[in-house]
């Protein structure tokens, strides 16, 4: 007697395996795309706090006062306190609130980050619309602010930065 060895998978059984991937991608998903969204909210603040470290280390090396703003144009800061077009991080030697003009020698700002993820809002809070740094490093007029990076998702948790009137910062959570 003769047995016929059958190789391969039937119809019925790559349908099943199909609907079970199925099945486990859309339990998945929700909790990988809630993943995405922190992981960008953790990317977005720790770039601006490298961010504001460097401008309290170029104020500091510099001996001249430097600005973390909201951006408007790749040059210049705006007045408001969402900084959802991002932030720009300038020299303010004449201390007007404003970046100084940029020259071939000193270029201005040393630092322009565009718009962030529209699923992120970023709000400065305190008496100011920017972050000064004085050249030995304290904040601007003394007062604490805030910068709350929040999400837009179910279940998010916004991320605070405190810049303290000694210039240092710290997060939470």
């Amino acid at each position: 007697m003769r047995f016929k060895l059958q190789i391969g998978l039937t119809m019925i059984e790559l349908l099943v395996v199909l609907a079970i991937m199925g099945i486990l991608a859309a339990i998945a998903a929700p909790s990988f795309l809630s993943l995405i969204n922190s992981t960008q909210q953790n990317s977005t603040m720790t770039l601006l706090i490298n961010d504001l470290n460097r401008a309290r280390g170029e104020a500091i090396k510099r001996n001249q006062r430097m600005l973390v703003c909201q951006r408007t144009t790749d040059t210049s800061c705006g007045g408001g306190n969402n900084w959802q077009n991002g932030w720009l991080v300038c020299t303010d030697s004449d201390e007007d609130g404003t970046c100084d003009a940029a020259t071939t020698s000193a270029p201005n700002p040393i630092v322009d980050r565009t718009a962030i993820n529209s699923s992120l809002t970023l709000i400065l809070a305190g008496s100011n619309a920017l972050v000064r740094y004085n050249p030995d490093g304290t904040q601007g007029t003394g007062n604490a602010v805030t910068l709350t990076l929040d999400g837009t998702w179910t279940g998010h948790t916004a991320v605070v930065a405190h810049i303290a009137g000694t210039g240092s910062i710290s997060k939470t959570p």
